[in-house]
């Protein structure tokens, strides 16, 4: 898959993401060991971490085919390419969940992360997910540079399942180039609030 052709996927649903922000903001207030199983094509599409339109395009795929294994890739591994992954919570958030008795978790890395995604998915279990990202336009993107090409993109996010918002919200994601095959990972993930919908982050806080 190209640049462009995971681009032209990232934009293809930009029309109807921000017809779904306008409605947003007016309208709505055990484990068991096993052998992991290798990267699967979606859509007959395989993972591809070279770029981050293409990081960022194969987490959708994974999200909307409820991948665990192609989801869990995305995101930055100590033990495979020496860095791991980390989220934080919108402040608002983090006061909201613990005044209805909730308990924060701790350091949220891609361990946590893994492990709620099948739970996120099933939230909503009778319809596939629809994902979509584009430009914040209160923030503008960074590109830090350095070895290891760190960029963070500052994106709108709104998740659908047959037309029941599953999470909307603000994003700085923070890629970077690593491991030894240079593949692009997110290694960070901001999470703040943009409308009064629950956030990805209030979902991983209430564990689905």
């Amino acid at each position: 898959m190209t640049q462009r052709q995971d681009t032209k996927l990232l934009r293809s649903g930009l029309a109807a993401a921000l017809a779904t922000a306008c409605l947003l903001v007016a309208g709505c207030g055990l484990f068991q060991t096993s052998e992991p199983e290798p990267p699967k094509a979606i859509g007959g599409i395989p993972p591809n971490f070279a770029v981050r339109e293409s990081t960022l395009a194969t987490l959708m795929r994974s999200v909307h085919g409820r991948n665990t294994t192609n989801y869990g890739l995305c995101f930055a591994d100590t033990l495979v390419e020496g860095r791991d992954f980390h989220a934080s919570f919108d402040p608002s958030d983090i006061t909201d969940f613990q005044q209805s008795g909730g308990v924060i978790p701790g350091d949220w890395n891609r361990d946590r992360e893994v492990s709620f995604f099948p739970q996120f998915v099933a939230a909503f279990p009778n319809a596939f997910y629809d994902i979509y990202f584009f430009d914040d336009p209160d923030r503008d993107d960074v590109d830090l540079g350095g070895p290891t090409q760190i960029h963070i993109s500052n994106l709108l996010y709104r998740v659908w399942s047959a037309g029941t918002p599953v999470a909307t919200g603000a994003v700085g994601l923070t890629f970077e180039r690593v491991g030894l095959g240079g593949d692009v990972k997110i290694t960070f993930w901001e999470d703040r609030r943009d409308t009064v919908t629950r956030t990805w982050g209030r979902a991983r806080l209430n564990g689905q």
